[in-house]
């Protein structure tokens, strides 16, 4: 008898189980997913700045105060309640495919430690470039650098990474460099890194 009960029971939480998926793909393919709806009345989409060229990520300093980074032209933008106040730093970059001015992190004290932390591909040129081949070997970087209230400055190298991989047979690449970097609650400082677009085993191909 128990074995009957739990029998139907199985069948029971079965039956409902795809009666909800059949729903669920019903509703999907009928294009009527629920919308997406905001609860925080404080929350909403809108423009804070325009004018910037492809910023890639941004580090707030302070309330309505914010270091906005830019991939192809290797310049920290400030921008302070809502318009572009200045350049605060301008790298030489090689922006080519997924290069570029990637990541900024502020280190835990600040501004009491003024550290800023930016994660670039540098240009072999000496100024912003394009072309895949105009950078160093080991052109990705993790830069320290000092914010003095108006400008960023140089402070020390932190870590030189593969800008590319020349492997045989391959052509020249310049994606999957990765960039994020940011402190973990251990206080160290942590850099994605990706792989450089570098086939085989990384990307599990022969």
């Amino acid at each position: 008898m128990n074995d009957k009960h739990d029998a139907w029971k199985h069948a029971l939480v079965l039956a409902s189980s795809l009666g909800a998926l059949s729903g669920l793909l019903s509703q999907h393919a009928s294009g009527q997913a629920p919308a997406p709806t905001v609860v925080d009345p404080n929350l909403a989409v809108r423009t804070v700045v325009a004018g910037l060229n492809q910023p890639t990520t941004m580090a707030f300093i302070a309330p309505n105060d914010i270091f906005v980074l830019e991939k192809p032209t290797g310049k920290v933008q400030r921008i302070r309640n809502g318009g572009i106040e200045g350049t605060v730093l301008d790298l030489a970059v090689n922006s080519a495919s997924e290069r570029g001015l990637l990541g900024i992190a502020l280190h835990p004290d600040f501004p009491g430690n003024p550290g800023v932390y930016l994660y670039w591909t540098q240009s072999s040129t000496g100024q912003d470039s394009g072309n895949l081949a105009d950078v160093p070997l080991l052109g990705n970087r993790v830069d320290r650098f000092n914010w003095n209230g108006t400008f960023l400055t140089f402070d020390r190298n932190l870590i030189q990474l593969h800008a590319f991989q020349a492997d045989a047979g391959q052509t020249l690449r310049g994606n999957h460099n990765g960039g994020i970097v940011k402190f973990g609650p251990d206080g160290k400082l942590y850099i994605v890194i990706g792989d450089n677009g570098r086939r085989g085993w990384m990307q599990n191909l022969p």
